[in-house]
């Protein structure tokens, strides 16, 4: 965050990354959506942006037209300028945006203002890196795909501006490292630890199924291999549903921690959005030896 006075601040961020899906017009929506979700994640209103490409000569001029007019699409959306950006050569083709919004420095949300006693909300079902990687075995059917893309294109920005408008301050966005990885990231900030109702985490329809079937991403195994350390897992817990909770989110939902006292009426104003899934997981708690406690 950047002050420029009492009231008013600049907030940057940036993402970019590989095709996920091969249509090349949906693949710049996701990245768009992605990269703004960031703004979002801190409470601000993000307004203008610059692309960020990587693109080889041999690809044709009309599928980097979609990639970047997929991009516009959201930021219109988005109400966000993309002002120009850059373009380098590079075998893979990768694509994404950095982002500028504004935010009231008192408005600001952050991983470190998490307190105890308070539920853990979050606002998309999750799953959809294993629907991704198990749809380049071709062993998902089109109405778990499509579903998984409708979230994955679907904003936070009206998550954020219901979180803004109540005053909640701890907030972050699943996305690389997965639910566990983000929230513990929020935990170990904030100097407080959590225990999550294992049962109560949305998931994208078969999600589990999917899991079962081992349909895990290099960045699903580093995410276990590295995170999972000082969890206390139910005996019940099995690990392909603990992989689920390693998956790798592209465009995930958010993550907050809200006092209870506002907690109802937080997610009621949500759940006004019928394209969100919004689900109390969890709540903090004093920090103890454990960062996540699953029950």
């Amino acid at each position: 965050m950047y002050k420029i006075s009492e009231d008013r601040a600049i907030i940057f961020t940036t993402d970019f990354f590989a095709p996920i899906v091969d249509d090349p017009f949906l693949f710049g929506q996701i990245s768009a959506t992605n990269a703004i979700s960031d703004i979002y994640a801190m409470g601000g209103k993000p307004f203008l942006a610059l692309n960020i490409c990587c693109f080889s000569d041999n690809i044709p001029e009309v599928c980097i037209e979609q990639i970047i007019n997929g991009g516009i699409n959201k930021a219109n959306e988005a109400n966000v300028i993309i002002a120009g950006g850059h373009t380098i050569n590079d075998k893979e083709p990768k694509y994404g945006l950095a982002v500028i919004g504004e935010i009231h420095p008192k408005k600001l949300m952050t991983l470190s203002a998490a307190q105890m006693n308070q539920d853990i909300i979050i606002t998309k079902p999750i799953g959809n890196g294993l629907i991704m990687t198990a749809s380049k075995n071709l062993s998902v059917k089109k109405t778990m795909y499509n579903q998984a893309i409708s979230y994955m294109l679907e904003l936070n920005k009206s998550a954020s501006e219901v979180a803004s408008s109540m005053g909640i301050k701890a907030c972050t966005d699943i996305t690389g490292y997965g639910l566990i990885g983000h929230l513990k990231n929020l935990l170990k900030a904030s100097k407080v630890s959590a225990k999550i109702k294992f049962s109560e985490i949305p998931l994208i329809n078969r999600v589990a199924d999917i899991s079962i079937e081992k349909n895990w991403s290099s960045g699903a195994k580093n995410n276990e291999k590295y995170l999972n350390k000082n969890i206390l897992w139910d005996k019940e817990i099995n690990f392909s549903q603990k992989m689920i909770l390693f998956d790798p989110q592209t465009s995930g939902g958010l993550l907050f921690t809200v006092e209870k006292s506002k907690s109802t009426e937080f997610q009621k104003k949500l759940s006004k959005n019928k394209k969100l899934y919004v689900k109390k997981i969890g709540e903090t708690v004093k920090k103890s030896n454990f960062e996540i406690k699953f029950f």
